[in-house]
């Protein structure tokens, strides 16, 4: 079972050993201390901020499995979801997709669009987005890549 909360700066370090330290340890050798203090301010950030809303995504023990980040935009949002490795090919992700978005317009009423980037090649997100309703809409630049832009209009 899986479970979904706000996520809370007792988060940062899970998301950094899960999500980061990889990259980091590649691309920034020697230099994983000052990148650890970078990730804790902006996490910090993102968390106490308006214009986004993070959810941790846990098992029954509170274990870390990954996390759902909306960035908020007037009317409308842009959602992405990370899952660690051994969560992935599972098929949950459409649920804490579901989950998230369900959760995340409880609080945010006045949203009436979410876009999600997905890469081409990842269809296993591409599949769990469709699946919650989200639909293709064109090829789109996000952060200097091609991604194909999917958008659900919410009710």
């Amino acid at each position: 079972m899986i479970f979904l909360r706000g996520t809370v700066d007792g988060d940062i370090e899970s998301i950094y050993k899960n999500i980061h330290a990889q990259y980091i340890k590649k691309y920034y050798p020697g230099k994983e201390k000052e990148q650890w203090e970078n990730h804790k301010r902006w996490y910090k950030f993102l968390i106490k901020s308006p214009s986004y809303a993070l959810y941790t995504v846990t098992n029954k023990d509170e274990e870390f499995l990954g996390y759902v980040k909306f960035e908020i935009d007037e009317e409308f949002a842009i959602i992405n979801i990370f899952l660690i490795e051994e969560m992935r090919g599972k098929n949950i992700s459409s649920d804490i997709i579901r989950l998230s978005m369900e959760e995340f317009t409880f609080r945010n009423s006045k949203i009436s669009v979410i876009f999600a980037y997905i890469l081409e090649e990842n269809t296993a997100s591409i599949k769990a987005f469709r699946k919650v309703g989200f639909v293709f809409d064109s090829l789109e630049e996000y952060k200097g890549l091609e991604h194909m832009l999917f958008i659900k209009t919410l009710d």
